[in-house]
C-alpha cells in the first residue's frame, strides 16, 4: 500500500504482474489487488481518476516515444504530490487511479487541485525525429468519489469516472467532485421558484386581488397629480377638516384631530376619550351628609 513500486509489508519490489513497466506504478491488476484492503481499513477514502487531456495529439505530433516520456513525467508528479501510504496505479493508456485513505472530500479536492497544477507546470524534453522536442502545457482532468469501509470499489470507480467525464465536458484541466454537490444550487432554485409561483397563484386567486374578465378592460387606478414644490426646504400642507358629527351615547369618536374653534371648549384628546366618563356630581345635602357620617361611624365600630 504505497505509491512506490515496493511492498510496504516486506519491502521487496512488486512482481512483474503487479507493476507497470513504463511508469513503475502499480498496474491495473496490482492496484485492484491492494485497493479493497485499503478501502476497508479507512473511515473515509477518496478515489481519484486522472486522464490526460488530448494525449493522442502528443503521439500524433511528436511520436509514441515522446508520449511515453509524458506518461513517465506525469507518473513521477503523481508520486511526488501524494503521500507514501496512498495507492497509485496506471488504469490503462493515459489514465491513472489514486486511492487516498483517511481523506475527506474537501481534503481530496485540495490534494487533487495541487496535482492538477503540478501536471500543468510540467516541461518534458523528449526525443523526436530530427532532435529533441520541448513539450509543455500538459493538462489533465480529474474525477473524485468518496468511499467508506462498506463501499463497493467498482461502484466508486464508476462514480469517479462519471465525475471525470463531467470535467472533460466542462472544458478539461479541472477537478470535479461527486455529482450530488453540483445539484444543490439548482434544486434550491427550483424550490424557490415553486414557492414563488404558489404565492403568486394564491394572491391572484384571492377575492381581494380583483379579477379581470374578457368582456372589458382592466379597471384603471386613479391618477394623482402633484403640484411642484416651490420652496426648496419647507413644504406647507393645507388640510380641510370637516366638523365632527355629534356623538351618540353608544358610539365613541375615533378621530384624534384637534379642530380650532373660537369657543373656549375644546374636543377631548384621544386618551381622554379612552377613559370612561366621570360620574356626575350631585349638589351636597347637609342632612344626608350627617346620616352618612353616622352610618360610617357605626360600621367602623
Amino acid at each position: 500500500m504505497t505509491n512506490s513500486s515496493s511492498c510496504d509489508s516486506c519491502g521487496h519490489p512488486h512482481g512483474p504482474w503487479a507493476t507497470d513497466r513504463l511508469t513503475m506504478l502499480l498496474d491495473r491488476w496490482g492496484w485492484d489487488a491492494q485497493a479493497p484492503r485499503l478501502l476497508a481499513a479507512s473511515s473515509s477514502t477518496a478515489l481519484v481518476v486522472v486522464d490526460l487531456d488530448n494525449f493522442k495529439r502528443v503521439n500524433d505530433k511528436y511520436g509514441h516515444v515522446a508520449g511515453d516520456a509524458v506518461l513517465k513525467a506525469v507518473a513521477d508528479t503523481l508520486r511526488h504530490s501524494t503521500r507514501k501510504g496512498d495507492l497509485l496505479g496506471r488504469y490503462g493508456g493515459d489514465e491513472f487511479l489514486l486511492l487516498l485513505p483517511e481523506t475527506t472530500l474537501d481534503e481530496a479536492v485540495a490534494v487533487t487541485e495541487r496535482v492538477r497544477r503540478d501536471v500543468r507546470s510540467l516541461i518534458v524534453h523528449a526525443p523526436t525525429e530530427g532532435g529533441t522536442v520541448r513539450i509543455e502545457s500538459i493538462t489533465a482532468s480529474f474525477g473524485i468519489a468518496i468511499g467508506h469501509p462498506d463501499s463497493d470499489l467498482e461502484a466508486l470507480i464508476v462514480e469517479a469516472d462519471a465525475a471525470l467525464r463531467r470535467a472533460k465536458k466542462s472544458g478539461r484541466d479541472r477537478v470535479k467532485a461527486p455529482g450530488r454537490r453540483s445539484l444543490r444550487v439548482p434544486l434550491a432554485i427550483a424550490v424557490a421558484c415553486a414557492a414563488c409561483f404558489a404565492v403568486v397563484t394564491m394572491v391572484g386567486d384571492s377575492p381581494s386581488a380583483g379579477q379581470v374578465t374578457a368582456s372589458g378592460p382592466a379597471p384603471s387606478l386613479p391618477t394623482v397629480t402633484l403640484s411642484p414644490v416651490t420652496v426648496p426646504t419647507t413644504v406647507t400642507m393645507t388640510a380641510t377638516v370637516q366638523p365632527p358629527k355629534p356623538a351618540t351615547p353608544t358610539h365613541k369618536p375615533r378621530s384624534t384631530a384637534q379642530v380650532p374653534s373660537s369657543t373656549p371648549t375644546q374636543e377631548p384628546s384621544a386618551r381622554a376619550v379612552e377613559r370612561p366618563p366621570a360620574t356626575t356630581t350631585k349638589p351636597s345635602c347637609p342632612l344626608c351628609d350627617m346620616v352618612n357620617e353616622a352610618v360610617r361611624f357605626l360600621e367602623a365600630r
